[in-house]
């Protein structure tokens, strides 16, 4: 009625309702798009995700795999490691017991094993340069080392089998059943000179200089004890199993009285090449000192002041070296020596800008011997540390590379070349007994 009696009330609310139909319109659309826009970002944040999960799934799936092979290499690499160094003391018995002739076959297969073993090396060593290789390289050169490795064990193992079938048929037991007893006994009586020998060196020398042969008078008397566990397993088969018992038995007693005195004979072997250390450090104090002395002149007479600053803060290192070692350097006569040689090839390093090529050749000449000493005691100092199961895949390869680069070093006719080449293998060897002491903690 009210609407009827004020004119273009009506209007006005249909236009309201129209308006306020639209807004309503308006409103359901706007939050269908909004909607179906957030599908779409939901749907490609889902894409997105599921591409990622599966690019991480198949890194995942492939990672391990190469972890894997690497893993498998390493192991067969420390095992054909040691079957070799076991097999060539067993060669020297395959010869003393049926002639160079008939272990002809063995001294080939382990001179092929040796073979594929650097080989292994060289791959094992290109894997843990500095240089980033790619995953199909990894994994190419880990498959060739597995490849290497166990193709050589296979062929040990097959000698060793042939030549312990030979034992059996050939040997007589008793009479060597005698035999590794009397020498069980002999290595025993070295056991009390081996524990007064490693008093003495724990009274002269640091702990980390001893450290290599510190458990071998332990380690041997559980050896020797082995070896009689053995050797009385063998005299009650003598009348009972058979010879297959007999042999083997008899083969483990050997095995473990001949590693007792490989043990034995390497703590004598470290006792005296610490001592040489002491002579050699001694020398290469004075060596050092000379060098200091000849340096100053050129620091004082310099090419340009770069090169007389250089020279001049090697020196101060080396004499701040040389302070520190006459000190307390003795008991540690090899960690001395390598401290010195560091800092004396960075005065060399310094000083070489100021040579001609005359003089650098001289020099190189007249240190090389020093370094190839060093070279060679470092080696045998972690090889005496690795003996047995000591140090895994990663040290053993530094330590082959070690050997490798003195070869060569020895071997070059550059002097140049060989001194750079006997501290690079010096290097390799320091970094190898690092990695094995790692491996025993």
């Amino acid at each position: 009625m009210l609407a009827r009696t004020i004119p273009g009330l009506s209007a006005v609310a249909d236009s309201t309702a129209v308006a306020d139909s639209s807004a309503a319109v308006g409103a359901v659309v706007g939050a269908g798009i909004g909607a179906v826009t957030i599908g779409l970002l939901f749907a490609a944040a889902l894409a997105v995700g599921f591409a990622v999960l599966v690019r991480r799934g198949r890194a995942a799936s492939t990672a391990p795999k190469r972890d894997e092979i690497g893993r498998r290499a390493n192991i067969a690499l420390v095992r054909l490691d040691d079957d070799v160094a076991s097999m060539r003391d067993e060669l020297g018995f395959a010869v003393a017991q049926f002639g160079d002739a008939r272990a002809a076959t063995l001294a080939a297969a382990l001179d092929n094993a040796s073979a594929d073993l650097a080989s292994a090396f060289v791959l094992k060593q290109r894997l843990d340069d500095a240089a980033s290789d790619t995953p199909t390289q990894q994994r190419e050169w880990n498959g060739q080392i597995l490849m290497l490795c166990e193709t050589a064990s296979n062929r040990l193992a097959a000698q060793r089998a042939a030549f312990d079938s030979l034992r059996g048929s050939e040997r007589d037991a008793p009479n060597d059943l005698q035999a590794v007893r009397e020498r069980i006994v002999r290595e025993q009586s070295r056991l009390p000179v081996a524990h007064e020998l490693l008093s003495r060196l724990h009274s002269r020398y640091a702990p980390a200089a001893i450290a290599p042969v510190r458990e071998i008078p332990d380690e041997a008397e559980r050896l020797l004890d082995a070896a009689r566990t053995s050797a009385d397993s063998a005299a009650d088969n003598l009348d009972g199993t058979g010879a297959t018992a007999v042999s083997v038995s008899i083969r483990s007693s050997e095995q473990h009285a001949r590693r007792a005195a490989q043990l034995l004979d390497e703590i004598e072997r470290h006792s005296a090449a610490l001592e040489s250390a002491s002579a050699r450090l001694a020398s290469l104090i004075d060596e050092a000192r000379s060098e200091v002395t000849a340096a100053r002149g050129v620091r004082d007479s310099p090419p340009d002041p770069a090169t007389g600053s250089a020279i001049a803060e090697a020196i101060a290192r080396v004499e701040r070296t040389l302070a520190e070692v006459t000190t307390n350097g003795a008991a540690d006569p090899d960690a001395a020596i390598a401290r010195i040689q560091a800092t004396a090839d960075a005065l060399d390093t310094a000083l070489a800008g100021a040579r001609n090529q005359q003089q650098r050749l001289t020099h190189a000449r007249e240190a090389l011997d020093g370094a190839l000493l060093t070279a060679r005691s470092q080696i045998d100092t972690t090889r005496a540390y690795m003996v047995g199961p000591r140090a895994g895949a990663e040290a053993r390869t530094r330590l082959a590379e070690a050997e490798r680069l003195l070869a060569l070093a020895e071997a070059e006719s550059d002097p140049v070349i060989a001194l750079d080449t006997a501290r690079s293998s010096a290097t390799y060897s320091r970094d190898a007994d690092a990695l094995a002491r790692y491996d025993l903690l």
